[in-house]
Order: C-alpha cells, then structure tokens, then sequence
C-alpha cells in the first residue's frame, strides 16, 4: 500500500502546490562564478542555507547562484561531525560559492557534545544570587559567561573544528553570549569585575583600601562577606548587592555601582570578541587559509555585517506591509555597519529566526516573494545586501513555498548587473522627487562609466503583486539630458528606453512600465555633479549607557560614528544611562536638525535644544498611549530646530522624566568638515 499511497500524496500535492513540485532548473551556468570570490566586497548574492549535511543541500544550493552560502553548517548544540563533511566544501567552490559555517556563543545545553555535568556548570553563568537560569526560560540551556577562559577556548574549539573541514566564513551568533538582565553575575564575571574597577580607578589614585569606595559607591570593606581580606582587591560584588538589598534588581537607579558594572560588561564583551577573532584567524593561518567573519549583528572587527530584519519588518492584518518607505532605513544601516567595522565591509540583511521561527514564514508564500522582490530591492538600492531564504529551520523551504523560481530570478538579475551595485557610489535620496505614490527611490553614480543610476521601487500592491504602472516620472536634482536611458529589471529580459526633459534645471525622467522595480541608467559624456542632502541618521536602540557623546556633523550631512548614537534618549529616571549627544557642525548658511521622534514612557519626556550650551528650544512629550514601548508609534512625528550659520556644538538632551525614542535625525542644509 505504502507506493500506492505515496503516488496518491504526490498527485494531491501536484494538485495544491503546482509550483513547488515543478522541477527547478539550476541556475545558468554563463551566470554562475567559475570560482568563489577572492575579495568578499565582490559578492552580490547571500542566500541562508542552513544547514547543508548532505548532497541534497548542494542541489538546492545549485539551483540560485549564490555567491556565499551562509550557515551552510551551524552549531546550536549537539554538532555534526565536521570532519565527514568536508567533502561538501569542495562542490560548493565548483559552483563558484564560498562556504559558510558558524557557531553559537550564548547557547550551553547540559550533556552537549559529552560535556560532563561538572563542565557546564562551570561555564555558565549565573544570576544575582548566584543561582543558575535558563536561558530563554528553556530547561537545561544556560547561557555561558564569556568571562570564562575555558568556554571561551570551547567556542574556539568548534570554530576551529569547522575551519579544518574546509569553511570559508564563519557567522558567529550572540557575540555577547544574548545575555538577560537577569545574567552574567558568576564567579568568573565577578571576578572580572573587580580587576575592571580596581584598574580603572587605580589611574586616578585610588588604592584598594580607599576611603572613597565607601563614600561613594556605599561599599563596606569591614564586611568580610562583602571584602574577605577588607580590601577591593577580594571584593565580591554578589554579596555586595545582597547587603544593599539588590540583588532582585541590580540594575536601578540606587546601585552605586551599576554604571560601573555596565561599563564592564561593554569592556569585557569588546575584549572577548576581540580575542575571539583574533584566535579564529589565527588558527585559519596556521592551516594556510583565510577564513571571513561576521556576527549576527552590526559588530567591529569582522569582514562583512550580516544582521537580521527584525524591527523593520512591517505586517498589516497578518500581510506584508509595504506602505512606509524604508529604503532610507536600509541606507544608515548600511552606513551604520561601515562605521563600526572601520571599513566598507558588505552589510547584508536576512530574515532570522530565535525561539518564535522565521517572521517571513508568518505571511503566505505570496507575500514571501513580494517582500524579496520590493523590500529585497530597497536593500540593494540602499547599498546593503539582503540573503535569500532558501533554507532554514522551522519548516523555512524555498522549494516547497515556491519561493526558489522568484530567488533564483532576482540572482540571476543582480549576477547580470553587478557593477550597477559593485562599481558605483549610492549618493542619496532625497531631492529626489515623484508625484507618484509609493515609490521608494534612490540615485548613485558609476565608478567605472559617465553614468548616474535611478533605482525605482514600486511599493504599490493589488491582489498580492506590486500594481504595474506605465508612463512613471522622477526628477532629479540634474540640469543636463543624458544620451541614452537604458532601464534594466528583474522583472522582464533585456533593456528598455527610457525618456528625459529639463524644466527649471530639474531632470525629469520618464519610465515606460514599472512592476516592482526598475533600475534606470543615465549615460553621459560627462557626468554631471549632484550633491544630495538630508540623509537619515538612524540611531542604535540599545538599553545601555552610549560610550560616546560627540558626534562630527561631515560634508553631506552624516556623521562619524554613527553606530553609537543612541536612539533611546534617556531622561532623568535613570541617571546611570544618560549621556546626551553633542553634534559638532559647520554650516556656512545654516540649516536644520529634524528628529522624528517613536514614543516616550509613562513618565514622559522633555527635549531640550541648546547650540554652543545655550538652550534655544524645548520640547515637552507628554505620555500619549501609556504603553511604554519604544516601539510604539505613539508620536510618530518630526521635529525641526534651526542651526544658525557657522561653526556650532548642538546639544540634545532630555530632561524630562523618562526615555524618549528618536527613529532618525537628519541634518538639512548645505554640510562643510569642521
């Protein structure tokens, strides 16, 4: 019966699912690298595979023209055996893939990979009690503590594991260890902590017996629970946190010591990561190879920033929403990656997963592949990347969704195009203009041709596909027609023609047909200089005291190192995370400073404006939901405060009760270097 039944399924399943039991072709050899590439900043195609254990993994690989298979393996918890699978490695180099492997640095299970009971205990962390937690309130997971030499050797041991089988990458998961507040409190930690804050405060004269331990941070040396010896040099910061009646919460306001602690904790993470990619390439060295990095979110010293979609994926009624125009989103993330690698490292964006399973997989396959054709473009044209899901976990399957046609359509366009996004500079977005709705837009410009490039999303949705539209116009900030408008899509073969005319030295250019997105070249003799503005400068939503407050305003309007300018503005509740930003700038005619702010707590906010330490300017945001979530569109409005011209310090504080959340500035006017 069993034959008979399973050609019963398979003509039931032909039935509902035509396009997923469809054979699909590979992707066109012409198309595909004859080898994996050298330098990481040529890939033009991510996709997630996770995992690829067998020949069946390859096929599907075969089947997108991928230029870096990302978690190709991946260790959770209990691992394979790298070293049997070594010979995938090879077949994804032949279809001209790089391979990618990677681990978890906060998941521990008890009894993973024959770690004994003694083992696990001691390298997990613990709480304020002392007392051990389970990580994502799951039974028998901890969290380790990265405070821990031997866990830290552990975590290297399976990178090194997957680096002798053959990796080319490695995506490293929760490089912090995904800690909750609850967290991080073990001995190793503990004992991190007192050699943090001994050293810190040796460099300003103060000795292990010092008065001003108690006068200032209430520590009781006397205490042999607290101090054994009854100095800081045997401080335990547990029991000091009992004593102080804390340890349910250490983290208020009242704890002396808790801007010390989260100062240690950025100190410590920092340190580890650091000695973490270190050992990594180290090790790949040894064996005569390279071996690529990234984490699972924007962080320093790797070779390319992979980060989920996470708080920019957008749902309606269980739908796709593509109503807000997010392309400017994409754009400071990119810039955002850049300025924390210290390099113009690929930013790739993909829709991950935790406890609760792929986001994308909670919307119908058709909006699946609305969002890689509209969403996946705002990406590229921003400048980042976004890797295709072809295969992951929580039942996460392009081939049998009917997403792998779409994938493998969109790569075979970006494979054909690839010096529209290698070979060319993203200038910006806005002075770009269009009478049209949804539309999202962007312009850059050739590094290897006189040509400037106009990317046109169509965000416009009926019955569950992007609305075709003809006859579409953008102007652009240009005074010259180009020579020719060749348009390139994903969405048809070939090149079409597109039309321009100059009215008010305004560029207006004519596109024939738009579906999702359309990819406009302006070729000229000479390219013509644009200078864009107002770029958007999103900040980091991180609960934690910004390690930095001055922010340089450059040509352009971006600023350095904007990955650590907070979003969460935070007011007077709690002190230990205040440190306002001061904008340094140079505005020869003077500008503006637009904030948008989210939401506010309950207790309210209140924004004050100064330029050079003069408040011009304040902003009262009273509580309007009652929510207390910065995610929450509570106010959802801009603000714009006048920057007079020249060279100023502006100054952005909050001195109202509670946190507000900022979702971007940006800086209108025409920017020189100070």
């Amino acid at each position: 019966m069993k034959p008979v039944f399973s050609i019963i399924l398979a003509s039931v399943l032909m039935f509902i699912f035509p396009q997923w039991t469809k054979p699909q072709p590979d992707f066109p050899v012409t198309l595909r690298r004859t080898q994996p590439v050298e330098d990481i900043r040529q890939a033009i195609v991510y996709t997630i595979n996770e995992t690829i254990l067998s020949d069946e993994g390859i096929d599907l690989a075969r089947k997108t023209g991928s230029d870096v298979l990302i978690r190709g393996w991946f260790k959770w918890h209990n691992a394979s055996d790298y070293a049997k699978l070594a010979f995938l490695v090879p077949k994804a180099h032949e279809l001209g893939a790089l391979f990618g492997g990677g681990i978890t640095c906060s998941a521990l299970y008890h009894g993973e990979n024959g770690l004994t009971e003694k083992q696990v205990l001691d390298m997990a962390t613990r709480g304020p009690a002392g007392q051990l937690i389970n990580a994502w309130n799951e039974v028998n997971c901890r969290h380790g503590t990265l405070s821990n030499p031997v866990y830290l050797e552990y975590l290297l041991s399976w990178c090194k594991k997957q680096i002798d089988s053959g990796v080319d990458y490695l995506f490293m998961d929760e490089i912090n260890a995904a800690l909750q507040s609850d967290e991080g409190f073990d001995d190793y930690s503990i004992a991190d902590f007192r050699k943090f804050i001994l050293e810190r405060y040796a460099k300003q004269g103060w000795a292990p017996t010092d008065n001003r331990w108690r006068e200032i941070f209430k520590i009781d040396l006397s205490d042999r629970t607290i101090a054994t010896d009854g100095t800081m040099g045997t401080f335990q910061y547990r029991a000091y946190l009992k004593s102080c009646g804390l340890s349910e919460n250490p983290h208020v306001t009242r704890n002396p010591l808790n801007t010390e602690w989260h100062l240690f904790r950025d100190e410590r993470d920092d340190r580890t990561w650091k000695w973490l990619t270190d050992a990594i390439r180290a090790h790949a060295a040894s064996k005569g190879c390279r071996v690529l990095i990234s984490g699972n979110g924007l962080a320093r010293y790797v070779d390319l920033q992979v980060l989920g979609v996470w708080g920019n994926w957008r749902i309606s009624q269980e739908r796709v929403d593509l109503s807000e125009n997010q392309i400017e989103q994409w754009g400071s993330t990119v810039i955002s990656g850049w300025g924390l690698a210290g390099k113009q490292v690929p930013v790739v964006l993909f829709h991950d997963w935790g406890f609760g399973g792929f986001p994308l997989l909670k919307v119908p396959p058709e909006d699946r592949r609305l969002w890689i054709r509209v969403r996946g473009a705002e990406i590229y044209a921003a400048g980042g990347f976004f890797a295709f899901p072809v295969h992951g976990p929580f039942g996460n399957d392009s081939h049998q969704d009917g997403t792998l046609p779409e994938i493998a359509r969109q790569s075979a366009f970006y494979h054909q195009n690839k010096d529209l996004y290698l070979n060319a500079e993203l200038l910006g977005f806005e002075s770009l203009e269009t009478s049209e709705p949804a539309l999202s837009i962007a312009l850059w410009r050739s590094k290897i041709s006189s040509s400037l490039i106009l990317h046109v999303i169509n965000r416009q949705v009926e019955q569950g596909n992007p609305k075709r539209r003809t006859a579409v116009t953008v102007r652009l900030p240009v005074d010259r027609i180009p020579k020719a408008i060749r348009i390139v899509s994903p969405d048809w073969p070939g090149e079409k023609t597109g039309t321009a005319c100059v009215n008010n030295n305004r560029l207006t250019v004519t596109l024939p047909e738009l579906e999702a997105y359309v990819v406009a070249i302006l070729d000229y003799d000479v390219v013509p200089e644009v200078i864009l503005s107002g770029r958007r400068i999103v900040p980091s939503m991180h609960w934690v005291r910004p390690s930095r407050n001055e922010f340089v305003v450059q040509k352009g309007g971006l600023i350095s190192d904007q990955w650590a300018l907070p979003g969460m503005l935070q007011g007077n509740l709690h002190q230990h995370l205040r440190n306002p930003p001061v904008f340094v700038v140079n505005m020869p005619k003077g500008g503006s400073l637009k904030i948008h702010v989210c939401g506010v707590a309950t207790l309210g906010a209140n924004l004050q404006w100064q330029v050079d330490g003069k408040v011009e300017k304040t902003i009262e945001l009273p509580d309007r939901d009652g929510k207390n979530e910065s995610s929450a569109p509570e106010y959802d409005q801009t603000y714009e405060l006048p920057i007079p011209a020249g060279r100023h310090r502006l100054g952005l504080d909050n001195i109202g009760g509670d946190w507000a959340s900022i979702g971007w500035y940006v800086f209108t006017g025409e920017t020189e270097n100070p």
